[in-house]
């Protein structure tokens, strides 16, 4: 099997030559000059000596040099190590010297000292896109190289790529995904949102990770993938109107910042037929002011770097029919996807739950991954029979639809009650006032646990602590409540935007002494 990575752009250059695959700024490649160019690069790959297999880590950025990179070590049969951009210097050493990668790319001359930083105590070589200092020239290599087809082809079970978690649970862990499973991975994406040769995808969150989903679905289907370097709302909204762009992916956050930008209103969103929302737990309130805001456009599911095809789903139709409904199932991340995925909630010792009730989610599908990269505790732990444990904690109600409770670390037991964050924040999100919050266990001398919460409010607004416990108090069973609500400035967040309420429970763990009290 040729990756799909190597295969796809190479059919797109001969089915839609001339059509403009990557728009970056006022730079522009068509499908033919992108294979070509990761031609020329992969030739210069194998030129240094790079074998099939090896590991290459590429350090981030949102730019055409990354969709060139990745289609090169694709074709070169190596296999991608990306180093999120987001993430501190010290985290891409470790992956770099635990992926044992071979090399380590930047793709600019401003890159290159965190690539040689990153590759230091793994002796890699560091290649780059531009000249630097102590960097091999890969740009200039590859110029010299022809652009003759390079294909290797390997067994469909091959490593294609290890993706390291954010860190939202601690140490990064490298998640492998086969050639077969990215390929998987990409027809779903690409054939569940019916994208076609017209459509433009916005790549504005890390095209190493979630945003990396516009990127190599816009290869099957010949679509044409617009970069933004982040997710600026401002820059969002301009793209959006500007290139007419009809299918966004966004997490929660990026989405209400969208709605909350003075811009919003004025903005022509007209031309989006696809806003993918997922990556993160969405309040209900948030999706029912998208709704109000962008029209029946909103799809969310479930996914993971361990399962990022499309593992659940919920489209358009049945994001209108909960609003009708009163709202309760916006909270849902969808059904079981119609093909390929299979879904299930699951106890401790694997059995089904009866519907309502929270275990385990568990996926079986074949995009999810074969194994951790060196972690055979992990793949103990998470893996078995096909299926993939995935940590989250949820429930599934008596039609299907499933319900995210929380990551089984963050579950909080107060007086013997299970609690579960995603549900109180959930309630704190439909305060008028309230932007984003995170609700975590702190320790308790009577309960064992108590329930706090930290939230950010909107611009413009204001609400007291007293305010939000009361409106708490309206919404929830007396036991849910947090007793202490801290607003703040802003909240701790992972390299790809995801709340981080490891952060901040930690210190309330390291002085047991503190902690709040739990009795009303």
């Amino acid at each position: 099997m040729i990756h799909p990575y190597a295969h796809y752009p190479a059919r797109a250059a001969t089915r839609w030559p001339e059509r403009i695959a990557l728009v970056d700024g006022v730079r522009r490649r068509t499908y033919l000059d992108l294979d070509q160019r990761a031609t020329r690069l992969a030739r210069a790959l194998v030129g240094l000596g790079l074998d099939p297999g090896e590991r290459v880590a590429v350090v981030q950025e949102n730019r055409i040099e990354y969709v060139e990179t990745v289609i090169a070590i694709a074709r070169a049969g190596g296999v991608l190590v990306p180093l999120l951009g987001a993430l501190t210097a010290g985290e891409h050493a470790f992956m770099v010297r635990d992926a044992e990668a071979r090399f380590v790319v930047a793709l600019g001359a401003e890159g290159i000292p965190r690539a040689r930083a990153a590759a230091a105590e793994a002796g890699s070589m560091v290649l780059a896109l531009a000249a630097g200092e102590d960097a091999v020239d890969l740009a200039v290599r590859a110029d010299r190289e022809s652009a003759e087809p390079l294909a290797v082809d390997r067994p469909p079970t091959s490593l294609a790529q290890i993706l390291y978690t954010s860190g939202t649970t601690g140490h990064p862990k490298g998640v492998t995904h086969s050639y077969a499973g990215v390929a998987a991975a990409m027809g779903a994406w690409a054939s569940g949102f019916r994208i076609g040769p017209d459509d433009r995808l916005l790549g504005q969150l890390a095209l190493s990770h979630f945003g990396g989903r516009a990127m190599d679905a816009c290869w099957v289907a010949g679509a044409t993938l617009v970069i933004l370097p982040g997710p600026d709302p401002k820059a969002v909204l301009d793209a959006i109107a500007k290139h007419r762009i009809s299918m966004i992916l966004v997490i929660p956050t990026l989405l209400r910042m969208l709605l909350d930008h003075p811009q919003a209103e004025g903005t022509d969103l007209s031309s989006l037929r696809a806003v993918v929302y997922a990556a993160a737990p969405a309040a209900p309130a948030l999706v029912r002011r998208s709704l109000e805001r962008l029209g029946p456009v909103l799809y969310t599911g479930f996914g993971q770097t361990e399962a990022y095809g499309l593992n659940t789903w919920m489209g358009p139709e049945e994001h209108v029919a909960a609003l009708d409904a009163g709202g309760e199932r916006l909270a849902s991340v969808g059904r079981e996807c119609a093909a390929f995925a299979q879904v299930r909630i699951a106890t401790e010792d694997g059995r089904a739950t009866p519907a309502g009730e929270v275990g385990e989610i568990c996926v079986c599908a074949p995009w999810t991954t074969p194994g951790f990269w060196k972690r055979p505790d992990l793949d103990r732990a998470r893996l078995e029979d096909g299926w993939l444990r995935t940590g989250d904690l949820g429930r599934v109600d008596a039609e299907g639809y499933v319900f995210l409770a929380d990551r089984k670390e963050d579950k909080i037991i107060t007086g013997g009650f299970n609690v579960y964050p995603g549900e109180v924040e959930g309630a704190l999100s439909e305060h008028p006032a309230v932007a984003e919050c995170a609700v975590f266990a702190v320790p308790d001398p009577k309960w064992g646990e108590a329930i706090r919460a930290a939230v950010t409010l909107r611009p413009g607004t204001s609400a007291s602590a007293e305010e939000l416990h009361a409106f708490c108090k309206t919404r929830l069973a007396r036991f849910k409540v947090p007793k202490a609500i801290d607003v703040v400035a802003e909240l701790p967040k992972s390299g790809v935007g995801k709340i981080l309420r490891r952060t901040l429970r930690e210190p309330w763990w390291q002085r047991e002494a503190s902690g709040v009290h739990g009795a009303e």
